[in-house]
């Protein structure tokens, strides 16, 4: 859910009242201020703490749990037979919890020693969910930063793809998207260098080595105190030709034909508020460098364009900005990094 929706939501409201938030304008920031007023107690009492590896297991080791990695079914029966034999039952049934939808689940222990934390989250790291087991993390302890005595008896779970009419859901991951790629750890980079591949594969490496490629691509943009979108760009249909195919509208002769369009964009608060925008699923223009780099047999590739060289189907262009563009491989496609010349 966009965050419009979101603050339009009763559940969120609801949430955001539960939390005891006393004045409730803006139901998403007030929210993520909450959370990061608790972020920043917990920083307070650990200031040797540099990097969003090290946030990540003190905000797990102050919100009571501890993460139980599985990399293979031996690992989830040893972690299944060791809680049931605490007479825990509730992992009785965990290796069905796990489905193939589920990447992690945060249970509230029972009979737990005075010395033991009081949940435990499991992460599911086996196959293709192992690189989003940072995220999975960051979305468990998310669960509990919000976590309100009337959800205290409830277990929380990460699914692999959250449900768009799930508000509670929508926001959890929005809260670990802010502190999974905390600000205050990466602006610090700003003073120093531009927004580059580079610079990102180095913060990565720095800050928080178990993160995914894609996960710190959107989360470094997304933090990043300057100006940048971020843009992947794959051969991809228009959204009412998408529309079509799936109800098979099209005969033979007029199926439509793929072009390069820019299918995921993320601009960042302070692009959003210069109007330094890209538009989901916008055709990249055939100039610009992603499109010759994608035509091409280089891995990489950057350029000085003008950002009105972009334009809808209905021939609106996007406005005259001077922009530095780098591209490079990403998958079947191009992913690219578009900041605006000062």
């Amino acid at each position: 859910m966009t965050t419009p929706k979101l603050n339009n939501s009763m559940v969120i409201l609801r949430l955001a009242k539960d939390l005891g938030i006393k004045k409730v304008s803006n139901p998403v920031e007030d929210i993520l201020k909450f959370c990061e007023k608790r972020i920043k107690k917990i920083l307070k009492e650990f200031p040797d703490c540099k990097t969003l590896n090290g946030l990540l297991d003190i905000a797990a080791a102050k919100l009571n749990t501890e993460f139980r990695e599985i990399f293979d079914e031996e690992d989830l029966f040893s972690i299944k037979e060791h809680f049931v034999g605490k007479g825990e039952k509730i992992f009785s049934n965990l290796e069905n919890e796990l489905n193939d939808q589920v990447l992690g689940i945060t249970f509230k222990i029972r009979n737990c020693e005075s010395w033991e934390r009081e949940f435990v989250s499991v992460i599911d790291c086996r196959g293709e969910k192992g690189f989003r087991a940072y995220f999975t993390k960051w979305h468990e302890i998310a669960h509990l930063l919000v976590l309100t005595d009337q959800q205290r008896l409830k277990f929380m779970r990460t699914n692999l793809a959250a449900s768009k009419m799930d508000p509670e859901e929508s926001m959890v991951d929005i809260i670990a998207g802010r502190f999974g790629f905390y600000p205050p750890f990466i602006q610090k980079n700003a003073r120093y260098t531009e927004l580059t591949f580079e610079r990102i594969d180095a913060m990565r490496a720095e800050l928080c080595p178990e993160s995914s490629l894609q996960a710190a691509l959107i989360g470094f943009v997304q933090a990043w105190p300057e100006p940048c979108i971020l843009a992947f760009c794959k051969l991809a249909l228009k959204k009412n030709q998408q529309a079509l195919l799936a109800q098979q509208r099209f005969d033979f002769h007029s199926a439509p034909t793929l072009e390069l369009r820019a299918t995921k964009t993320t601009s960042n608060r302070s692009a959003k508020d210069s109007s330094f925008i890209i538009h989901k699923n916008m055709r990249v223009p055939k100039s610009s460098i992603i499109h010759v780099l994608f035509d091409g047999y280089q891995d990489y590739a950057e350029a000085e364009e003008n950002l009105s060289i972009w334009e809808s189907s209905d021939g609106r262009k996007l406005p005259d900005i001077n922009i530095t563009v780098r591209a490079k491989r990403y998958n079947d496609g191009i992913v690219a990094l578009i900041s605006p010349i000062e």
